[in-house]
């Protein structure tokens, strides 16, 4: 059977929960700032959030809703990625202890490798799935790329900047924290519009009907 490029009906309520999740757990940083009472349990609560989304689009209610289709490959890298994400947020709570700094660094850089090769695979399979429609199946890809670009042009600031690279910290963390909002609230609102959007076409379709 071939694929499809069309939302299908199963794919409006989970959707919709799975976007809102995901913008819920960008939207949680600043208010975790705000409200430092929450302490690190904020940072892990967004992380959770995160994770669920993650979960929810790969799964699905059925394979239909499934933005993966279900498919081993990219569905088991969506949930390789969440567990790999659950993990790091462990690991980074425990870079304020003095001992585990230098770990921590190292870390880093092996937690950006293995993100990257999962969320890669996974928005490539999303692309080839076919249950979410054109464009828009390309949505993840475009937020992997320029993710991994803004990561290239802050490790090129570095370098360029040498010794002088302090005046260029608000610059680097701007354009990190930037990427970081964006990207995810941008697939989070695109899940829920096009939910919406099959929502209406389904109304319509059961008004012509009656």
């Amino acid at each position: 059977m071939g694929e499809t490029n069309a939302v299908t009906s199963g794919s409006k309520q989970v959707w919709v929960v799975a976007g809102a999740l995901l913008v819920g757990s960008v939207l949680l940083g600043p208010l975790v700032q705000i409200g430092s009472f929450l302490g690190p349990t904020g940072g892990i609560l967004a992380t959770l959030l995160s994770v669920c989304s993650i979960a929810l689009f790969a799964i699905g209610s059925d394979r239909s809703s499934s933005v993966t289709a279900r498919r081993p490959l990219g569905t088991g890298a969506l949930i390789a990625l969440g567990v790999w994400m659950t993990i790091s947020s462990f690991v980074r709570g425990l870079a304020t202890i003095p001992a585990a700094v230098e770990t921590f660094l190292s870390f880093g850089y092996i937690d950006l490798l293995v993100q990257f090769v999962l969320a890669a695979i996974a928005t490539t399979q999303i692309a080839r799935a076919g249950t979410v429609p054109r464009p828009w199946n390309l949505a993840p890809l475009w937020v992997v790329a320029v993710t991994a670009a803004s990561w290239v042009v802050q490790q090129i600031i570095v370098v360029a900047a040498g010794s002088n690279v302090s005046l260029f910290i608000p610059i680097i963390v701007i354009l990190d924290g930037w990427v970081r909002v964006v990207g995810p609230v941008f697939l989070g609102i695109v899940a829920i519009a096009l939910a919406s959007r099959e929502s209406a076409v389904a109304a319509a379709v059961r008004g012509q009907e009656s």
